[in-house]
């Protein structure tokens, strides 16, 4: 499973700038079905990165093609949103991205990750991302590094095509562990903040372009689109060393 060619905008909002956008746009979002009725659900991701922090530092200094490795679940632990887990691939090149993921159980992504299990039961497009994944594990020293745990409220724009509609979402209580590398749904289990209290991350995702009637709402209300790396954001609050400890 993958996707293309698409842009991604992220912006730094306050939980107020959110409610007020989400209040002018009422009428043009619907709520992520994967999600509750408001689109909600949490996501807990396991990201791997070299011992030197390789992409890390690639994000930092701009290398215009990079990639990101991480396993991640969804899903609530009372079982109302199903548990799924995926094996997910981010690759920016010149300011676009393309994201390949491949859905399997937890134990399985953990396993086919570090090179065992078998990637020949799974059709061809994702055994070619499982092959990728092993390359960066392999080759690049990807190692688990830490586990990060958001709430996201996710929705789609009307005025996104049908075919592939404009994705808004907007992630909230973004936390970082670096001692328990344990990947499980709906972990709790964190202390450490990654954004100030009252503050959120909303990210505007596509395949063409933001709808003017979208940036004009957005430039009104003083919303504007920042370099922000949810990981990287982690290892320069509490430091690589943090990260090196895992």
């Amino acid at each position: 499973m993958a996707s293309g060619d698409r842009f991604e905008h992220k912006f730094l909002l306050s939980l107020s700038q959110r409610d007020e956008l989400l209040a002018a746009l009422a009428d043009e979002l619907r709520p992520d079905a994967q999600g509750a009725s408001d689109g909600r659900y949490p996501i807990v991701s396991l990201y791997y990165d070299s011992p030197d922090l390789r992409c890390y530092w690639d994000k930092w200094r701009g290398v215009p093609s990079r990639r990101k490795l991480r396993i991640r679940v969804y899903g609530t632990a009372d079982g109302r949103i199903p548990a799924a887990c995926f094996i997910e691939i981010k690759h920016k090149a010149d300011g676009r991205g393309a994201k390949r993921r491949v859905q399997t159980s937890l134990p399985a992504a953990l396993a086919l990750v570090r090179g065992e299990g078998e990637a020949a039961d799974f059709p061809p497009a994702e055994r070619r991302v499982l092959e990728e994944a092993r390359r960066m594990a392999d080759a690049d020293g990807l190692r688990p590094t830490c586990v990060m745990r958001y709430d996201r409220q996710a929705y789609f724009l009307a005025h996104g095509s049908e075919d592939d509609p404009l994705r808004v979402t907007f992630d909230e209580r973004l936390a970082v562990r670096f001692d328990d590398l344990t990947l499980r749904t709906d972990d709790r289990r964190f202390a450490r903040q990654v954004l100030a209290d009252g503050q959120c991350v909303m990210e505007i995702k596509g395949a063409g372009a933001v709808p003017y009637a979208l940036a004009r709402k957005l430039t009104s209300a003083r919303i504007f689109p920042r370099q922000l790396s949810k990981y990287g954001e982690a290892i320069r609050l509490f430091g690589p060393d943090a990260a090196r400890v895992a």
